[in-house]
């Protein structure tokens, strides 16, 4: 038995080729944006977490007298890590429902945002109470 050797080569055809490049091109233009995406939103909450700390501090100077606990509220800003973060602190009397009496709090709320953005890109709010 005698076998036929074919003199045309075998192989890939352009338009073969053409469609593998265009499925790995988005392929690759899919993980870039999640790369993207990922970048991002790790910053984003890196930020929120110093802002919580940011805040946490500040309402522990108010607990143990380094700051006064007054009532209304104030604005100011403060750095934490590599960021600048605006606050605004609003203090209120509070009082609590109990069958038992409880001495008079301050109850102190805290919202804190990246200075150079301005308060609408607020990221964190802290609460907590003080005692007068």
């Amino acid at each position: 038995m005698r076998y036929r050797s074919s003199s045309r080569q075998r192989g890939f055809t352009l338009l073969e080729v053409l469609v593998a490049l265009t499925v790995l091109a988005v392929a690759l233009a899919a993980l870039v944006k999640t790369g993207a995406d990922h970048a991002r939103n790790t910053a984003y909450m890196q930020e929120r977490t110093m802002a919580h700390w940011a805040g946490q501090n500040l309402l522990t100077e108010f607990q143990t007298g380094m700051r006064v606990a007054a009532e209304g509220g104030r604005t100011g800003d403060l750095t934490m890590g590599p960021y600048r973060f605006g606050y605004r602190v609003e203090m209120s009397d509070y009082t609590a429902t109990t069958p038992f009496p409880l001495p008079a709090v301050k109850r102190v709320d805290i919202r804190l945002w990246l200075a150079e953005q301005g308060e609408d890109a607020q990221r964190a709010n802290v609460s907590g109470f003080v005692l007068p």
